[in-house]
């Protein structure tokens, strides 16, 4: 006997169709779709369950997401503070999920500027990914990355340091985001005055960036060489950097890239 098609219906069956439409959109940054196709997906499993259980919390993070790819980050964080209850009853204190949340609050404060703020939800969120899928996935080694970052703004430089170098080690493969991770061990190393060290981390982080014609990344290496080499009074290496970095800059300009660090590395369990 077929089914038809109304008797196939429900407001949840409708909420997962509209959640995967708001995936391919999200795939092609189509931020205004996907927002409004999750808000809509929210709406009907609002009225179906209550809006209580998982699945509710996890699109509630998703269109926080989003929020944060349109600059909306005082709506993200009202998402992600009704989805973090949410999740924290329907799982455990270390699952993966709560993670997530705590990763895109950091991500809001890191947005407005707060690093302070941020530092504890990323160490958080690090220490939850790294126990519940392990140091070597993407999503723990992204959550060291920005907490790397954060204790950099915040010059916390050994902090930094130790937290890069904690993660480097996993990602130092082909496919993995490493001239990243060495370039901000650079910016670390300089604020705690170890410059030939620095200097070693962004030749070597620059040669991969071009590699990957990532030339944006190649002119901030430049750009950090040239005031090395201004404070050991290098005036003509000096400017042969910043000769390089407007030149990586220009070619920045007609290919960009992604700003997605793991575009490339396989995920791993």
């Amino acid at each position: 006997m077929s089914v038809t098609n109304s008797e196939q219906s429900s407001p949840i069956s409708d909420a997962i169709d509209l959640e995967r439409l708001a995936n391919f959109a999200i795939d092609k940054q189509d931020w205004s779709e996907a927002s409004r196709l999750l808000t809509e997906s929210l709406t009907l499993r609002r009225t179906a369950d209550g809006g209580t259980d998982a699945a509710y919390g996890l699109i509630l993070d998703k269109l926080a997401a989003v929020c944060i790819e349109q600059g909306k980050l005082k709506e993200a964080m009202e998402h992600l503070n009704e989805a973090l209850p949410i999740l924290e009853a329907a799982f455990y204190p270390s699952h993966g999920s709560i993670a997530a949340i705590l990763e895109h609050q950091g991500d809001c404060f890191v947005g407005e500027g707060k690093f302070a703020e941020a530092e504890p939800l990323y160490k958080r969120a690090a220490d939850i990914f790294i126990t519940s899928v392990t140091m070597e996935n993407r999503m723990a080694l992204r959550a060291l990355y920005k907490l790397g970052k954060v204790y950099i703004s915040l010059t916390r430089s050994a902090e930094a340091k130790t937290t890069l170098q904690k993660a480097l080690k996993y990602v130092d493969t082909p496919l993995g985001p490493l001239a990243e991770f060495r370039y901000h061990l650079a910016l670390a190393s300089i604020q705690l005055n170890e410059m030939d060290e620095a200097r070693d981390l962004l030749h070597k982080a620059a040669a991969d960036f071009k590699q990957r014609s990532n030339y944006a990344r190649v002119a901030d290496c430049c750009k950090s060489l040239a005031n090395l080499c201004c404070l050991d009074n290098e005036n003509s290496e000096a400017e042969e950097w910043l000769r390089q970095s407007v030149l990586y800059e220009q070619m920045a300009v007609n290919a960009p890239y992604p700003e997605d660090i793991f575009l490339a590395t396989l995920l791993r369990a």
